[in-house]
This record gives C-alpha cells, structure tokens and sequence, in this order.
C-alpha cells in the first residue's frame, strides 16, 4: 500500500482478557481532528489478534457507508496486525485467514495506509474495549 495523505483518521483496538476469552473491539473515526464515530461491541470468544482483526474489518464496513471515497490512515497499537496489513508478514493463523480475506475485500476501491501507533496514542479505543468487556465504567 502507498502512502496516503489521509481525509479520515481511524483508530482500532480489540482484545480479549483472558487470551482467548470475551473480547471487546472498537474504533474511532476522525475527520479533520474531530471525532465523527466512536463504536465498540462485546464479541463472545476471540483472541487478541482475532479482535484486532474485527475491529478493522467494523471500521471499514461503516466507513464504506459513511465516508465512501475518502483517504483513510488506519492506526492500530498491533504491531503484528499492522505488518500483516501492510504485507510485510504473512497471515499463518488458520483462525485469521478469512477475517484478513474480508478486510481484502473491503479495502478493494479504498485508499487505506495502515501504520501502528502506541497504545497511550490511542485511548478512546483502548477505554471502549475496556468498557465494554466490563473491566471499567463509564467516568
């Protein structure tokens, strides 16, 4: 993927605690530094790298409805996703195939850049996975 001078900025975070366990997933969408969507939802079992994944693939699917056509820089404090997103490491994991098969469908069409950024860079998802798994409350 090539550098893209980004209309959208997303943030996506999942995990699950314990690994594998009841995950939470969420993402935040940006648009000219405002925030435009904040989502989270409980997913049942997953692993972490599962949660990743799923928070991207919600990410992609509301921005395909709400910000068609727009450029978009995907940030996510997977080190792992990110390398994966980016081709630089292969998907191996039987359970993350199909996920990563329907991100590559959805990102037909879109200009997406994917870049990892470090957890503190990304707390209103990382409180939303919190949240909704019931490790916190609303402050």
């Amino acid at each position: 993927m090539s550098k893209v001078l980004a209309d959208i900025v997303v943030r996506t975070d999942g995990g699950s605690n314990p690994n594998p366990g009841p995950s939470g997933v969420a993402f935040t969408v940006e648009e000219k530094g405002k925030l435009k969507c904040a989502h989270c939802e409980y997913i049942e079992m997953a692993t972490n790298n599962e949660a990743e994944y799923i928070a991207i693939v919600m990410a992609l699917e509301y921005l395909k409805a709400h910000f068609p056509g727009k450029r978009v820089k995907i940030l996510s404090d997977s080190q792992l996703v990110v390398s994966q997103m980016k081709g630089e490491y292969k998907v191996k994991a039987n359970n993350l195939l199909s996920i990563k098969e329907k991100i590559d469908d959805l990102l037909k069409g879109m200009k997406v850049e994917f870049e990892w950024n470090e957890r503190k860079e990304n707390k209103i998802a990382d409180r939303l996975v919190r949240f909704v798994r019931g490790e916190i409350g609303i402050e």
